[in-house]
């Protein structure tokens, strides 16, 4: 169990309530859901701007990639992108580990609304990702993730790039 510190903040009254209204709709305590905004801040928000990204809306996104030819989303997601992505994680982490990736791709992911799954199990390490941005889309997201195991030498397994959607799998060996 993480240790916890008790403290007092001042927030503005119609900012509690919007946290309030949100704990209740989510059926949540108000400590569960300052604790998640500012778990998100620490860990993400903070670096969003020194690291390059912005924000867009799905489908300007989509529409893009469908004006783009699968060739130019490959070598996009290979060179300028990877290479941001990588820089994030060493600007978060420190270091460009697989724990490293999977968790500044879980920010990544959480933080662009694309609902997923990470499971590591058995060598393997399966992501499961819908994020709506077209079969372009997932073209892109499975190359940059491949892009950035390969730094490890991890190769992927297996993939499924659908519409909206993409499930990738890597080979890894657990350190015991």
């Amino acid at each position: 169990m993480n240790s916890t510190v008790n403290t007092a903040i001042r927030i503005p009254t119609e900012i509690y309530e919007k946290i309030e209204f949100q704990a209740s709709a989510e059926d949540k305590t108000i400590s569960a859901i300052i604790n998640n905004v500012l778990r998100k801040y620490v860990s993400w928000d903070q670096f969003v701007s020194d690291i390059g990204f912005v924000f867009l809306q799905k489908p300007f996104v989509r529409n893009i990639f469908e004006h783009l030819s699968d060739e130019i989303i490959i070598k996009a997601a290979r060179t300028s992108c990877y290479t941001g992505m990588r820089d994030a994680i060493s600007f978060i982490h420190g270091k460009n580990d697989l724990e490293s990736i999977v968790d500044v791709l879980k920010l990544w992911f959480s933080a662009s609304n694309f609902n997923n799954k990470v499971i590591q199990s058995d060598g393997k390490l399966e992501f499961r990702i819908q994020h709506n941005l077209g079969r372009k889309g997932s073209l892109y997201i499975g190359t940059l993730i491949s892009s950035l195991f390969a730094d490890l030498n991890i190769k992927s397994k297996e993939s499924l790039l659908k519409e909206h959607s993409l499930v990738i799998v890597f080979n890894i060996v657990s350190k015991k």
